[in-house]
């Protein structure tokens, strides 16, 4: 069996090699479905005509001639690029290939807490596992929590995948099984401080839904008082029942428990929903008005947005319940100017709360120390 990289090598070695008649042969072929489906937009009403046609003549035995009046159901699966040359097909598929690598570029840029985005802050790098990285918010982008004095009021951060997903509903197992470690240690390290924890995703633009490719999926971890925490279900209860209520969102709220019933099983994959947890369970609500606007914030945030006057599920709804919990304002009213010295004490902070419980220094050759220097 081989392993991952030697697979990736022999399929690029593979696609090197291949003749342009081949690669040609192997995008009709790739396209199909892809073709059918266009073409049948494209007929509109001339396909419903067809297949009554087909229909009636598979029931009363057709004969040729019969079958000469739906010989426009063979071209469904006939692109225009069966009707030029291979080169040619071979230019169309490299420029479908930029016209993807520059979209996904424009999400890359606008996911600023992900490593491979350009405006990624290195700083900011708490922990490095081989699949997800553990990334602190910046101070003006967390929720201003009224903490006790000498308490320490920081924590709020991210989990995100290192390889690009739109939604953790869609991580591979290895991956998700990184994100559970991440969230038990960050349970544990609260616990130890009379803190809990509450978990948010928001997915509010899907590459399945046509809106091409969305932003770098992040799991917001958010602490708590213990008190909060125990009250959550009931607030996220009645704040998503008002959801449904303003923003047309007909979908059933699924209660989780983390056991049989979990986000992984709950929401199919390419579906937007949002999503809430804490320890023992959560809940989670498919979002029926997907957005296909762009995320102007380039931060998942920017609360209530929507185009062509539809209503769009708010993107901060997850952290300003939260706050309403604690008396808190609304997110999009805490706007404040980045800190001068880029959040130095609290990253150090930070780390030093958490390396009691940093289950990624046990790998090897854990890259971390290299890439982030606090000078």
């Amino acid at each position: 069996k081989l392993s991952r990289h030697a697979h990736d090598q022999l399929r690029q070695k593979t696609e090197r090699e291949m003749s342009i008649e081949e690669m040609a042969a192997q995008e009709r072929n790739n396209n199909m479905d892809e073709t059918y489906a266009r073409n049948i937009l494209k007929m509109g009403k001339g396909y419903k005509k067809l297949d009554k046609i087909m229909g009636a003549n598979s029931r009363s035995g057709a004969d040729e001639e019969d079958y000469q009046e739906t010989a426009a159901l063979s071209d469904l699966y006939r692109s225009n690029d069966d009707k030029i040359s291979p080169a040619e097909v071979a230019a169309r598929s490299k420029s479908r290939q930029i016209a993807h690598h520059d979209a996904v570029s424009k999400w890359t840029s606008k996911s600023w807490w992900w490593m491979e985005s350009p405006k990624f802050d290195k700083r900011y790098l708490i922990a490095l596992g081989e699949k997800v990285s553990l990334v602190m918010t910046p101070t003006h982008k967390r929720l201003q929590q009224n903490a006790k004095k000498g308490a320490w009021d920081g924590g709020q951060c991210y989990i995100v995948p290192l390889s690009y997903s739109e939604s953790f509903v869609g991580l591979d197992e290895e991956v998700w099984y990184e994100v559970k470690r991440f969230q038990s240690s960050i349970r544990q390290m609260f616990r130890e401080e009379g803190r809990g924890v509450i978990f948010l995703e928001t997915v509010t633009r899907t590459s399945r839904g046509g809106g091409g490719t969305a932003l770098q999926a992040k799991l917001e971890v958010v602490p708590v008082p213990r008190s909060v925490e125990r009250d959550a279900p009931l607030y996220f209860k009645s704040a998503l029942a008002e959801v449904a209520q303003e923003w047309g969102t007909h979908s059933k709220v699924i209660t989780l428990d983390d056991n049989k019933k979990t986000l992984r099983n709950a929401v199919p994959k390419g579906f937007p929903y949002f999503y809430c947890g804490w320890e023992g369970g959560g809940f989670v609500q498919l979002i029926e008005n997907e957005e296909e606007g762009d995320d102007e914030d380039g931060d998942g945030g920017g609360g209530m947005r929507g185009g062509g006057g539809s209503k769009r599920f708010p993107r901060d709804f997850g952290i300003d319940t939260v706050g309403g919990m604690m008396d808190c304002d609304p997110m999009r009213f805490q706007r404040r100017s980045p800190s001068r010295d880029g959040d130095r004490g609290e990253i150090l902070q930070f780390c030093d709360k958490w390396k009691g419980f940093d289950w990624t220094l046990e790998l090897d050759g854990n890259p971390l120390l290299e890439i982030v220097s606090y000078v």
